[in-house]
């Protein structure tokens, strides 16, 4: 039964405790309808408070129909609804529609959990939504970190994000809304094969489940397999980071240079990611040629030497490796 294994979902990662303040993600599509009223049948049992939030991308005529679609349905369940809408276009400086979407998105949902003092956020990512991130990924070109595709639970700055539906697949969420009768929205766009991820969705994957029946489970078992060995690593590089930081400032990181080179390159990757990590929030546009430069600059360039990277530079002291953002 589906409810049995969103219930699991929880108990088995920890997702919620007693008397949670949970703020739910909910577009109006079929998974985050789902994961709205799963939510809203464990309330009592669990005590929860939620609020759901809703973003308005303005992207698609119908948008606005959707917002208020979902906030009737939040009438209908006792829930407390919130909006904003911005529209993206606006905001799109020509890099990716879907991560200023995405951006603008979280930004939402981060300024809400501090106004409503809420710490959780549930979103509506399923098992199909992880095999197709880690594809997606692979065809873009992808490291351990990629391959993780996304997990049951983490951090984003002082949010915990959690995926009660990441071990459901979307013809089981489809065919309860329909045995249950229960509306929701279809985005169109969803179909259209001008996306990576639709032609994923709609062409490869039918095509490697002809090769192996078994490949979303394949690919989602490797997931789960990778995140278990980065979580290790970035742990260790984490520790490793911190033992080198010889300064930190808002633009810059000094690191120990000698301690550097006496470690692993796995290793000495994952530090110099979490130092830009540390400096940028986020290691978007980093790439394996750049830290390959990187690499290349501490063992074996001159003292002076410059790596430059999108919005920061990396330069080679006689002591220290700096890494320093961007005046801008």
């Amino acid at each position: 039964m589906i409810e049995k294994t969103f219930r699991n979902t929880i108990e088995r990662y920890g997702l919620l405790e007693r008397k949670d303040r949970l703020m739910l993600g909910i577009s109006g599509g079929p998974d985050s309808i789902f994961m709205l009223y799963q939510f809203y049948n464990l309330a009592k049992e669990y005590k929860l408070q939620l609020v759901c939030a809703h973003f308005n991308h303005m992207l698609r005529p119908e948008a606005d129909r959707e917002e208020e679609f979902v906030k009737n349905i939040c009438k209908d369940l006792g829930i407390k609804f919130i909006s904003e809408k911005k529209d993206v276009n606006k905001f799109f400086k020509g890099d990716s529609l879907e991560q200023t979407a995405r951006n603008l998105r979280f930004d939402f949902f981060l300024n809400s959990s501090r106004h409503f003092k809420v710490k959780k956020l549930s979103l509506a990512h399923h098992k199909d939504d992880l095999v197709e991130t880690v594809l997606m990924r692979i065809i873009r070109g992808s490291g351990l970190k990629g391959l993780r595709a996304f997990l049951p639970k983490s951090k984003f700055k002082n949010l915990t994000i959690i995926r009660p539906l990441i071990e459901l697949h979307k013809k089981d969420i489809l065919k309860w809304l329909e045995d249950k009768k229960i509306s929701y929205c279809v985005d169109k766009s969803n179909f259209e094969d001008r996306f990576l991820r639709n032609r994923i969705r709609l062409k490869l994957m039918p095509m490697l489940c002809e090769i192996n029946p078994g490949i979303a489970q394949n690919l989602y078992n490797l997931s789960l397999n990778t995140s278990l060995d980065y979580d290790f690593i970035y742990t260790f590089s984490h520790k490793e980071f911190e033992k080198l930081k010889r300064g930190e400032t808002k633009r810059g990181i000094k690191l120990d240079l000698e301690g550097l080179k006496k470690n692993h390159p796995a290793i000495l990757n994952n530090i110099i990611r979490v130092a830009i990590e540390e400096l940028k929030g986020n290691t978007r546009r980093l790439e394996l040629k750049h830290l390959d430069e990187i690499r290349d600059m501490i063992e074996n360039r001159p003292l002076g030497s410059v790596v430059h990277l999108p919005g920061l530079y990396v330069r080679k002291e006689e002591k220290h490796l700096v890494i320093q953002t961007l005046i801008l």
